[in-house]
């Protein structure tokens, strides 16, 4: 059973909006006009880390030469206006479940390695930024996941203790940041399917936001909030 849940602390990408497909075309797109070729399984040590880490594992893999930030800046160009002509569609059960939890009265906030410009576009396009009381970003802590400084940061901000925090990721880094966090995880796998090891951190492993719902509903709405 979940304990005094007053918050709940969502991800973005891959979770909210189906965005790995695009990010993935988007690097390689960029990598490839710098002359580099990526495979998916490089991409999948991407999903959920920050620039940071992201810099640090393209230089391990292409050398400490490697044109990072004109490489980032490209794949960041042409992922934004491929989302802006296709759009960006929400995951299934976004909506229903940011209505259920606000209903609830419980508290929502953003976590997220996107940064805060693209965070707050991509929120608004999609009629839900008025849910998140806070946006917290890769920007606004020293270390991205698996570390756990970026739920305890929306913690702070929403003055709910870690523990009374459920926390919605799709990536295995997430679930490892948001433990660490002493928070409880609850993972929604994209295109990253969980480990064993993951899925002892995770409270729960769903296969839907729409199923968390109906998760939710049991736990949360049957003890009258």
């Amino acid at each position: 059973m979940l304990p005094d849940i007053r918050a709940a602390i969502f991800d973005m990408d891959g979770l909210l909006f189906d965005t790995e497909s695009i990010a993935r075309w988007a690097w390689k797109q960029a990598l490839a006009s710098h002359g580099y070729l990526m495979r998916d399984d490089f991409y999948y040590e991407f999903v959920g880390r920050d620039l940071s880490w992201r810099e640090k594992i393209l230089k391990q893999r292409y050398g400490s030469s490697f044109p990072f930030d004109s490489v980032t800046a490209q794949r960041i160009e042409i992922g934004d206006r491929r989302e802006l002509q296709e759009g960006l569609p929400l995951k299934a059960g976004v909506l229903d479940l940011l209505r259920q939890l606000s209903n609830l009265g419980i508290v929502i906030a953003l976590a997220t390695g996107t940064s805060r410009n693209r965070s707050i576009r991509r929120l608004t396009n999609a009629g839900i930024l008025q849910y998140f009381t806070t946006i917290v970003t890769s920007e606004d802590v020293a270390q991205g996941k698996p570390a756990p400084d970026i739920f305890l940061e929306a913690s702070r901000r929403i003055n709910v203790a870690p523990v009374q925090c459920v926390v919605f990721e799709d990536s295995c880094v997430g679930i490892e940041s948001a433990f660490s966090a002493g928070m409880y995880p609850i993972m929604i796998p994209d295109i990253e399917q969980p480990s064993p090891e993951i899925r002892c951190l995770a409270y729960q492993v769903l296969e839907s936001l729409e199923q968390a719902c109906a998760v939710l509903e049991q736990r949360l709405g049957a003890r009258g909030y």
